[in-house]
């Protein structure tokens, strides 16, 4: 049942998110998938005030766990600092834990989300550096925003992307994963640093 509903949301966010942007994200263990999609790249949404962000991501680690995530983000500059943009909304969190302990390694959550983007100012021509961009986010779900035996649910990521050529971006990053469950002591599902390419559009 996991393996249909991961394919066909895959196959979904590649179609959709053909306009803003699609990733993968390898390390040792670890083959992450995300998708993003931006309302500035949509042209019937161009004309309001307020941006936003939807996005997917598909994570499959050795240890038999998976996890997929579609989240919706409201995003806007914060104009006292330049370059940055922070992002509020929520999340909704599917996994499988595999040899993680609990009775029911199935768990739901609906995390809150927050994002810190910032854009590094470009540098003179002459230094002919490219575009470098750095992001923060954190995710959390206490007991009343987790389902069934699931209790919490956080998520720290810390990544860095430069764009090598137009349109292609190299980026890099940390992530832990945590899902606490009902009786069990061990809560952490995945950490680990990863690299990949992003395709954007």
């Amino acid at each position: 049942m996991f393996k249909k509903i991961a394919l066909t949301t895959l196959c979904m966010s590649t179609i959709l998110f053909a306009e803003s942007g699609i990733g993968l994200n390898i390390n040792e263990k670890d083959l992450e998938i995300e998708g993003i999609i931006d309302s500035r790249n949509l042209e019937a949404l161009q004309t309001s005030s307020n941006i936003y962000q939807a996005d997917v991501n598909f994570l499959y680690d050795d240890e038999n766990a998976k996890l997929i995530g579609v989240g919706l983000v409201s995003t806007n500059k914060v104009e006292t600092l330049q370059g940055v943009e922070a992002s509020f909304g929520t999340k909704f969190i599917w996994a499988e834990v595999g040899n993680h302990g609990a009775t029911n390694n199935s768990f739901t959550a609906l995390p809150l989300v927050v994002k810190i983007r910032y854009t590094v100012p470009p540098l003179p021509v002459v230094y002919n550096v490219p575009t470098m961009v750095l992001e923060g986010r954190y995710l959390y779900a206490p007991k009343v925003l987790a389902f069934g035996d699931s209790e919490e649910y956080n998520e720290f990521r810390l990544n860095g992307e430069v764009e090598i050529i137009k349109n292609v971006n190299l980026y890099a990053g940390y992530r832990n994963i945590q899902t606490k469950y009902k009786g069990v002591t061990n809560s952490l599902f995945n950490t680990g640093f990863y690299g990949g390419l992003k395709f954007t559009y």
